[in-house]
Protein backbone atom coordinates (compact mmCIF):
# COMPACT_ATOMS: atom_id res chain seq x y z
CA UNK A 1 0.00 0.00 0.00
CA UNK A 2 1.40 3.41 -0.94
CA UNK A 3 2.60 5.80 1.70
CA UNK A 4 0.55 8.97 1.82
CA UNK A 5 1.72 11.06 4.74
CA UNK A 6 0.65 14.70 4.39
CA UNK A 7 2.97 17.46 5.50
CA UNK A 8 2.66 21.20 5.90
CA UNK A 9 5.21 21.73 3.13
CA UNK A 10 2.68 20.15 0.78
CA UNK A 11 -0.10 22.52 1.74
CA UNK A 12 1.21 25.75 3.28
CA UNK A 13 -1.99 27.76 2.96
CA UNK A 14 -3.26 30.84 4.71
CA UNK A 15 -6.32 31.24 6.87
CA UNK A 16 -9.70 30.37 5.35
CA UNK A 17 -12.09 32.43 7.42
CA UNK A 18 -13.14 34.35 4.33
CA UNK A 19 -13.56 31.33 2.04
CA UNK A 20 -15.19 28.64 4.18
CA UNK A 21 -18.23 29.67 6.15
CA UNK A 22 -20.30 27.39 8.41
CA UNK A 23 -23.82 26.68 7.25
CA UNK A 24 -26.42 28.76 9.09
CA UNK A 25 -29.44 26.52 8.84
CA UNK A 26 -30.29 22.98 7.91
CA UNK A 27 -32.10 24.26 4.81
CA UNK A 28 -28.81 25.74 3.60
CA UNK A 29 -27.39 22.22 3.23
CA UNK A 30 -28.17 21.97 -0.46
CA UNK A 31 -26.14 21.42 -3.59
CA UNK A 32 -26.94 25.00 -4.56
CA UNK A 33 -25.29 26.24 -1.38
CA UNK A 34 -22.31 24.01 -2.03
CA UNK A 35 -21.90 25.42 -5.53
CA UNK A 36 -22.11 28.94 -4.16
CA UNK A 37 -19.27 28.33 -1.78
CA UNK A 38 -17.27 26.39 -4.44
CA UNK A 39 -14.97 24.79 -1.89
CA UNK A 40 -13.07 21.78 -3.12
CA UNK A 41 -11.95 18.86 -0.97
CA UNK A 42 -8.32 19.87 -1.59
CA UNK A 43 -9.03 23.36 -0.23
CA UNK A 44 -10.69 21.92 2.86
CA UNK A 45 -7.77 19.56 3.45
CA UNK A 46 -5.24 22.38 3.07
CA UNK A 47 -7.27 24.53 5.42
CA UNK A 48 -7.43 21.71 7.97
CA UNK A 49 -3.65 21.50 8.15
CA UNK A 50 -3.44 25.26 8.59
CA UNK A 51 -6.14 25.44 11.28
CA UNK A 52 -4.69 22.51 13.24
CA UNK A 53 -1.04 23.39 12.58
CA UNK A 54 0.04 23.71 16.23
CA UNK A 55 -1.51 20.36 17.20
CA UNK A 56 -0.30 18.56 14.09
CA UNK A 57 3.29 19.69 14.66
CA UNK A 58 3.27 18.41 18.26
CA UNK A 59 3.71 14.72 19.05
CA UNK A 60 0.41 13.32 20.40
CA UNK A 61 0.39 12.10 24.01
CA UNK A 62 -1.59 9.07 22.79
CA UNK A 63 -1.18 7.80 19.24
CA UNK A 64 -3.71 5.92 17.13
CA UNK A 65 -1.47 2.89 17.57
CA UNK A 66 -1.57 3.44 21.33
CA UNK A 67 -5.36 3.84 21.33
CA UNK A 68 -5.64 0.59 19.41
CA UNK A 69 -3.50 -1.08 22.09
CA UNK A 70 -5.72 0.33 24.86
CA UNK A 71 -8.75 -1.12 23.08
CA UNK A 72 -7.02 -4.52 23.30
CA UNK A 73 -6.38 -4.03 27.05
CA UNK A 74 -2.67 -3.47 26.45
CA UNK A 75 -0.52 -0.54 27.59
CA UNK A 76 0.01 2.20 25.02
CA UNK A 77 3.57 2.77 23.89
CA UNK A 78 4.77 6.38 23.56
CA UNK A 79 4.95 8.18 20.25
CA UNK A 80 7.66 6.90 17.93
CA UNK A 81 8.36 8.92 14.79
CA UNK A 82 9.03 5.82 12.70
CA UNK A 83 6.30 3.55 14.06
CA UNK A 84 3.69 6.31 14.10
CA UNK A 85 4.21 7.88 10.69
CA UNK A 86 0.64 8.58 9.64
CA UNK A 87 0.56 6.81 6.29
CA UNK A 88 -2.66 5.51 4.81
CA UNK A 89 -1.65 2.03 5.94
CA UNK A 90 -1.17 3.30 9.51
CA UNK A 91 -4.55 5.03 9.53
CA UNK A 92 -6.27 1.93 8.17
CA UNK A 93 -4.58 -0.28 10.75
CA UNK A 94 -5.31 1.78 13.85
CA UNK A 95 -7.93 4.54 13.40
CA UNK A 96 -11.14 2.55 13.72
CA UNK A 97 -10.33 1.06 17.12
CA UNK A 98 -7.89 3.69 18.38
CA UNK A 99 -9.54 7.05 17.68
CA UNK A 100 -12.16 6.84 20.42
CA UNK A 101 -9.54 6.67 23.18
CA UNK A 102 -7.61 9.79 22.22
CA UNK A 103 -7.45 12.81 24.49
CA UNK A 104 -8.34 16.19 22.97
CA UNK A 105 -4.77 17.15 22.08
CA UNK A 106 -4.07 13.82 20.38
CA UNK A 107 -7.44 13.88 18.60
CA UNK A 108 -6.74 17.34 17.19
CA UNK A 109 -3.30 16.15 16.05
CA UNK A 110 -4.92 13.52 13.82
CA UNK A 111 -7.95 15.46 12.57
CA UNK A 112 -6.27 17.10 9.54
CA UNK A 113 -4.63 13.80 8.59
CA UNK A 114 -7.96 12.01 8.79
CA UNK A 115 -9.80 14.72 6.87
CA UNK A 116 -7.22 14.48 4.09
CA UNK A 117 -7.46 10.69 4.16
CA UNK A 118 -11.27 10.82 3.93
CA UNK A 119 -11.13 12.75 0.66
CA UNK A 120 -8.39 10.56 -0.82
CA UNK A 121 -9.95 7.24 0.24
CA UNK A 122 -13.71 7.77 -0.24
CA UNK A 123 -14.45 4.03 -0.21
CA UNK A 124 -13.15 3.89 3.37
CA UNK A 125 -11.80 0.33 3.21
CA UNK A 126 -10.95 0.13 6.93
CA UNK A 127 -13.81 2.29 8.31
CA UNK A 128 -11.37 5.00 9.37
CA UNK A 129 -13.66 7.74 8.01
CA UNK A 130 -16.59 6.18 9.82
CA UNK A 131 -14.58 6.44 13.05
CA UNK A 132 -13.68 10.05 12.26
CA UNK A 133 -17.31 11.09 11.74
CA UNK A 134 -18.34 9.22 14.88
CA UNK A 135 -15.71 11.19 16.83
CA UNK A 136 -17.36 14.39 15.59
CA UNK A 137 -20.77 13.46 16.99
CA UNK A 138 -22.05 14.10 20.50
CA UNK A 139 -22.17 13.47 23.32
CA UNK A 140 -18.82 15.09 23.97
CA UNK A 141 -16.55 13.04 26.18
CA UNK A 142 -14.91 14.16 29.41
CA UNK A 143 -12.43 15.75 29.42
CA UNK A 144 -14.02 17.42 26.37
CA UNK A 145 -12.83 17.08 22.79
CA UNK A 146 -15.51 18.70 20.64
CA UNK A 147 -15.68 21.76 22.88
CA UNK A 148 -11.92 22.40 22.59
CA UNK A 149 -11.95 23.47 18.94
CA UNK A 150 -11.36 27.08 17.98
CA UNK A 151 -13.78 28.95 15.70
CA UNK A 152 -11.38 28.47 12.77
CA UNK A 153 -11.12 24.73 13.45
CA UNK A 154 -14.90 24.42 13.73
CA UNK A 155 -15.27 26.14 10.36
CA UNK A 156 -13.06 23.50 8.76
CA UNK A 157 -14.97 20.67 10.40
CA UNK A 158 -18.30 22.07 9.20
CA UNK A 159 -16.99 22.39 5.65
CA UNK A 160 -15.70 18.82 5.77
CA UNK A 161 -18.98 17.41 7.06
CA UNK A 162 -21.05 19.43 4.57
CA UNK A 163 -18.96 18.09 1.71
CA UNK A 164 -19.59 14.52 2.83
CA UNK A 165 -23.28 15.18 3.50
CA UNK A 166 -23.80 16.71 0.06
CA UNK A 167 -21.48 14.42 -1.86
CA UNK A 168 -22.09 11.24 -3.78
CA UNK A 169 -20.28 8.91 -1.39
CA UNK A 170 -21.72 5.94 0.42
CA UNK A 171 -25.15 6.43 1.93
CA UNK A 172 -24.24 5.71 5.53
CA UNK A 173 -21.36 8.20 5.39
CA UNK A 174 -23.65 10.92 4.08
CA UNK A 175 -26.24 10.16 6.73
CA UNK A 176 -23.64 10.14 9.53
CA UNK A 177 -22.22 13.48 8.37
CA UNK A 178 -25.70 14.99 8.21
CA UNK A 179 -26.46 13.70 11.71
CA UNK A 180 -23.22 15.16 13.05
CA UNK A 181 -24.04 18.57 11.59
CA UNK A 182 -27.56 18.61 12.98
CA UNK A 183 -26.51 17.30 16.40
CA UNK A 184 -23.54 19.57 17.10
CA UNK A 185 -22.13 21.78 14.35
CA UNK A 186 -25.02 23.81 12.94
CA UNK A 187 -26.42 26.81 14.83
CA UNK A 188 -29.08 25.63 17.25
CA UNK A 189 -27.81 22.05 17.02
CA UNK A 190 -30.09 19.84 19.06
CA UNK A 191 -27.46 18.12 21.22
CA UNK A 192 -24.94 20.93 21.72
CA UNK A 193 -25.42 22.55 25.12
CA UNK A 194 -25.25 26.30 25.36
CA UNK A 195 -22.37 27.67 27.46
CA UNK A 196 -24.81 29.31 29.87
CA UNK A 197 -26.62 26.00 30.39
CA UNK A 198 -23.35 24.21 31.17
CA UNK A 199 -22.39 26.98 33.61
CA UNK A 200 -25.75 26.69 35.36
CA UNK A 201 -25.38 22.92 35.74
CA UNK A 202 -21.84 23.27 37.07
CA UNK A 203 -22.90 25.80 39.70
CA UNK A 204 -26.12 24.05 40.76
CA UNK A 205 -26.07 22.63 44.31
CA UNK A 206 -25.76 18.87 44.63
CA UNK A 207 -28.64 17.12 46.39
CA UNK A 208 -28.06 13.80 48.13
CA UNK A 209 -30.00 10.65 48.95
CA UNK A 210 -29.33 8.15 51.71
CA UNK A 211 -28.61 4.64 50.41
CA UNK A 212 -29.01 1.82 52.94
CA UNK A 213 -27.96 -1.76 52.36
CA UNK A 214 -27.53 -4.73 54.66
CA UNK A 215 -23.86 -4.09 55.42
CA UNK A 216 -23.41 -0.35 54.82
CA UNK A 217 -24.89 3.11 54.37
CA UNK A 218 -23.95 5.67 51.75
CA UNK A 219 -24.92 9.21 50.87
CA UNK A 220 -24.93 9.69 47.09
CA UNK A 221 -25.99 12.44 44.68
CA UNK A 222 -29.71 12.02 44.05
CA UNK A 223 -29.25 11.84 40.27
CA UNK A 224 -27.00 8.77 40.41
CA UNK A 225 -28.50 5.57 39.00
CA UNK A 226 -27.84 2.12 40.46
CA UNK A 227 -27.04 -1.05 38.54
CA UNK A 228 -28.74 -3.05 41.28
CA UNK A 229 -26.89 -5.41 43.59
CA UNK A 230 -25.27 -8.28 41.69
CA UNK A 231 -24.30 -11.47 43.45
CA UNK A 232 -21.18 -13.14 42.05
CA UNK A 233 -21.71 -16.61 43.48
CA UNK A 234 -18.41 -18.18 42.43
CA UNK A 235 -16.51 -15.42 44.27
CA UNK A 236 -18.93 -15.20 47.23
CA UNK A 237 -19.27 -11.44 46.82
CA UNK A 238 -21.92 -8.83 46.06
CA UNK A 239 -21.31 -5.72 43.95
CA UNK A 240 -23.44 -2.65 43.32
CA UNK A 241 -22.48 0.25 41.05
CA UNK A 242 -23.89 3.77 40.75
CA UNK A 243 -23.16 6.12 37.87
CA UNK A 244 -23.94 9.77 37.33
CA UNK A 245 -22.70 13.21 36.31
CA UNK A 246 -21.15 15.53 38.89
CA UNK A 247 -20.99 19.30 38.68
CA UNK A 248 -22.68 19.44 35.31
CA UNK A 249 -20.29 17.48 33.12
CA UNK A 250 -18.05 15.04 35.02
CA UNK A 251 -18.87 11.30 34.74
CA UNK A 252 -18.46 9.56 38.08
CA UNK A 253 -18.71 5.98 39.25
CA UNK A 254 -19.29 4.70 42.78
CA UNK A 255 -19.04 0.98 43.53
CA UNK A 256 -19.40 -1.08 46.71
CA UNK A 257 -18.06 -4.62 46.86
CA UNK A 258 -18.86 -6.84 49.85
CA UNK A 259 -16.51 -9.82 49.88
CA UNK A 260 -15.12 -12.37 52.37
CA UNK A 261 -11.87 -11.35 54.02
CA UNK A 262 -10.76 -15.01 53.81
CA UNK A 263 -7.73 -14.54 56.03
CA UNK A 264 -6.26 -11.74 53.94
CA UNK A 265 -4.80 -8.57 55.39
CA UNK A 266 -6.88 -5.49 54.60
CA UNK A 267 -3.84 -3.75 53.09
CA UNK A 268 -3.44 -6.60 50.61
CA UNK A 269 -7.09 -6.37 49.58
CA UNK A 270 -6.71 -2.61 49.03
CA UNK A 271 -3.55 -2.99 46.95
CA UNK A 272 -5.22 -5.58 44.75
CA UNK A 273 -8.18 -3.25 44.24
CA UNK A 274 -5.88 -0.37 43.27
CA UNK A 275 -3.99 -2.56 40.81
CA UNK A 276 -7.27 -3.62 39.25
CA UNK A 277 -8.07 0.04 38.60
CA UNK A 278 -4.69 0.60 36.89
CA UNK A 279 -3.59 2.98 39.63
CA UNK A 280 -0.45 4.89 38.68
CA UNK A 281 0.11 6.25 42.17
CA UNK A 282 -1.68 5.93 45.50
CA UNK A 283 -1.16 7.22 49.00
CA UNK A 284 -2.66 6.07 52.27
CA UNK A 285 -4.76 8.41 54.34
CA UNK A 286 -6.11 7.88 57.81
CA UNK A 287 -9.84 7.25 57.87
CA UNK A 288 -12.11 5.84 60.50
CA UNK A 289 -15.26 4.27 59.08
CA UNK A 290 -18.05 4.14 61.71
CA UNK A 291 -19.03 0.57 62.53
CA UNK A 292 -15.86 -1.01 61.10
CA UNK A 293 -13.29 -2.86 63.20
CA UNK A 294 -10.53 -1.79 60.79
CA UNK A 295 -10.51 0.64 57.89
CA UNK A 296 -8.09 2.15 55.39
CA UNK A 297 -8.23 4.71 52.60
CA UNK A 298 -6.19 4.97 49.40
CA UNK A 299 -6.18 8.09 47.22
CA UNK A 300 -4.59 8.19 43.81
CA UNK A 301 -4.70 8.55 40.05
CA UNK A 302 -5.16 5.90 37.41
CA UNK A 303 -2.93 5.65 34.37
CA UNK A 304 -5.96 6.51 32.23
CA UNK A 305 -6.33 5.76 28.54
CA UNK A 306 -4.11 8.76 27.73
CA UNK A 307 -1.04 9.77 29.78
CA UNK A 308 -2.43 13.29 30.15
CA UNK A 309 -5.88 12.20 31.33
CA UNK A 310 -5.46 10.35 34.65
CA UNK A 311 -8.68 9.60 36.52
CA UNK A 312 -9.12 10.28 40.23
CA UNK A 313 -9.77 7.27 42.47
CA UNK A 314 -10.60 6.83 46.15
CA UNK A 315 -10.72 3.36 47.67
CA UNK A 316 -12.00 2.77 51.20
CA UNK A 317 -11.81 -0.64 52.83
CA UNK A 318 -13.82 -1.41 55.98
CA UNK A 319 -13.73 -4.70 57.87
CA UNK A 320 -16.67 -6.11 59.79
CA UNK A 321 -16.15 -9.57 61.23
CA UNK A 322 -15.06 -11.85 58.39
CA UNK A 323 -16.03 -9.52 55.54
CA UNK A 324 -14.52 -6.46 53.91
CA UNK A 325 -16.65 -3.75 52.33
CA UNK A 326 -14.80 -1.89 49.57
CA UNK A 327 -16.04 1.54 48.51
CA UNK A 328 -14.53 2.77 45.25
CA UNK A 329 -15.14 6.23 43.81
CA UNK A 330 -13.80 7.00 40.35
CA UNK A 331 -14.03 10.44 38.76
CA UNK A 332 -11.78 13.26 37.51
CA UNK A 333 -9.40 15.59 39.36
CA UNK A 334 -11.26 18.89 39.70
CA UNK A 335 -11.79 20.98 42.81
CA UNK A 336 -15.59 21.09 42.71
CA UNK A 337 -15.71 17.34 42.10
CA UNK A 338 -13.29 16.69 44.97
CA UNK A 339 -15.71 18.31 47.40
CA UNK A 340 -18.47 15.88 46.39
CA UNK A 341 -16.12 12.88 46.57
CA UNK A 342 -15.10 13.89 50.10
CA UNK A 343 -18.77 14.09 51.11
CA UNK A 344 -19.45 10.59 49.75
CA UNK A 345 -16.44 9.10 51.54
CA UNK A 346 -17.09 10.92 54.82
CA UNK A 347 -20.68 9.61 55.00
CA UNK A 348 -19.74 5.97 54.39
CA UNK A 349 -20.48 3.71 57.38
CA UNK A 350 -20.78 0.05 58.22
CA UNK A 351 -24.01 -1.40 59.59
CA UNK A 352 -23.53 -4.00 62.29
CA UNK A 353 -25.70 -7.13 61.98
CA UNK A 354 -26.42 -10.03 64.27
Amino acid sequence: MSRAKTSFSTYGVGRIAATIRPTRTRSALTSKAQEAYAITPDEIARSAFEAFRADAETAPPLTLRGGNAVDSYDDAEPFDAACDEATDAYIEAYAFWGLGYLDAQSWRHYLPLLISYAFRRPKDPAMAVEALIRSLRPPDRYPPRLATLTAEQETVVVAFLETLALGDGSGHMQEDAQQALEEWWLPGARHRPRPEDVAALCSAPVTYDLVERGRYRLVLPAAFASSGARRIAEEFRTVEVWRGILCGDVPTLVAVDVTPLAGRHLGHVMERAAAGLRAASVKRRHLRVPGATRSERLDGLTRGDSPIEPERIVIVGAVIRDEVVLLTVRSWPRDDVEAVLDRIVAAFEIVAHG
